[in-house]
């Protein structure tokens, strides 16, 4: 019987995540990967009362000590990850971005909130550990910039996609430790009956960013794995979502969802994806919506016979951009889907917006290696609000050299430096 994982329709941005977990459960039947099997009725009764368990670990956490908590995560985060990467809180680029917080802070008499930006290394296989590692280094990296006594929190995955390989009580331990004491999101949150959502509401979906926008806002230590997931899922349910919200901006019908749906249902392609597509996934009644999952649809190789780069010239034509718009936004798309890890200029426009308001923000790369196999800390930088979007930039290794800039721009260039 081949896997599968949870999907009701929810009508809801929840259910475009189902071109991913489709894909997936394609790739795992292919593959002859066996999961553990994990029923409605397992996470019920079985993983409700670990889920609970987790949770009361992690309010045992938040009564210890800072210093205590951080040990403990820094010797559960070694022993998970089962090989040596050394971490040096007195290395030259730890000393420089700690040196470029400071002086932010002495400048702006805000202290920043301070942003560890990880690489995803692949979730099964040899490489697998580095997740543990990369964990490990961000966390300790973050305690050494805020220089003194903290909490850093973790961005993590707490769904049944994410935990697929483990337990069902591993599941719900996991999922209620971390979406309490760290940042956890639950990308399956609605649809899926038990007690679970009302023992980590924080964890939701709709809820989590909010969560991290304030953590920041109130000057904390947050470390996010910056692709959302392994490549795949990046590419497809971030980058692929972001480049349609540049598509319809610069479509004159961005006012005109009926005109948009008249143009998709003219075009033979698109009908072919729906046909194809329509009892498998949970296809949106928002004209938007069917952009962007026919798009999904086609990067995941759910179309066998339309190309992610077929697909978005149709799209392209349906919404009436410009021809002169056209081959740049092509570009740019194919230039994403062949990164590892998506710009997700979104979400540093929300940082900018949300945080850098209120004060400065240090970002810091925590990135993996695969030859030679290694962790790494990579040079920081900082932001400071200039304007609505606008940034003020500074790198630890040249921090008299500020740069203005859009934080859109920034990502782009943050991200090509840093991250495959």
């Amino acid at each position: 019987m081949s896997y599968a994982y949870p999907s009701p329709r929810t009508d809801t941005a929840q259910d475009l995540l189902r071109v991913v977990t489709r894909a997936y459960e394609l790739e795992v039947e292919r593959a002859g990967t066996v999961l553990p099997a994990k029923g409605d009725a397992a996470r019920r009764w079985l993983a409700a009362p670990f889920r609970a368990l987790g949770v009361c670990v992690a309010w045992i956490m938040e009564a210890l000590p800072a210093d205590w908590a951080m040990a403990i995560h820094d010797g559960a985060y070694a022993r998970l990850a089962g090989r040596a990467y050394p971490f040096d809180p007195a290395s030259p680029v730890l000393v420089r971005a700690r040196a470029l917080a400071a002086r932010v802070e002495a400048e702006t008499g805000a202290a920043p909130a301070l942003l560890a930006v990880i690489s995803h290394p692949p979730a099964m296989g040899e490489l697998a550990h580095l997740n543990f590692a990369l964990g490990r280094h961000a966390l300790g990296a973050l305690r050494v910039l805020r220089g003194c006594s903290c909490r850093p929190r973790q961005v993590v995955a707490t769904d049944p996609f994410a935990l697929d390989t483990a337990s069902v009580t591993e599941e719900g331990l996991y999922a209620g430790y971390m979406g309490t004491y760290h940042l956890g999101i639950d990308r399956m949150a609605l649809g899926r009956a038990g007690a679970w959502r009302f023992m980590t509401p924080r964890a939701l979906w709709f809820s989590m960013p909010f969560r991290l926008l304030r953590a920041l806002a109130e000057g904390g230590e947050v470390g996010i794995i910056l692709a959302g997931g392994v490549p795949a899922t990046g590419r497809i349910f971030y980058g692929v979502r972001e480049w349609a919200r540049r598509a319809r901006a610069a479509s004159p019908l961005k006012g005109a969802p009926d005109e948009v749906s008249r143009a998709l249902r003219a075009t033979e392609s698109f009908l072919r994806f729906e046909r194809a597509l329509s009892s498998t996934l949970h296809l949106p009644r928002s004209s938007w919506r069917l952009v962007e999952i026919w798009l999904m649809s086609a990067a995941a190789g759910l179309l066998p016979d339309e190309t992610l780069e077929a697909a978005a010239s149709t799209v392209l034509g349906c919404l009436s951009v410009p021809p002169d718009l056209r081959p740049p936004l092509l570009a740019e798309l194919l230039r994403e889907s062949s990164r590892e890890t998506p710009t997700r200029r979104r979400l540093f426009r929300l940082i900018a917006g949300r945080v850098a308001r209120r004060r400065p923000v240090v970002f810091l790369p925590v990135v993996h290696s695969v030859d030679p196999l290694g962790v790494h800390v990579r040079e920081g930088c900082s932001w400071e609000l200039v304007s609505r979007g606008r940034v003020r930039v500074r790198r630890a290794d040249a921090p008299d050299a500020a740069v203005e800039m859009d934080s859109g721009d920034f990502a782009e260039r943050f991200v090509g430096e840093n991250f495959a």
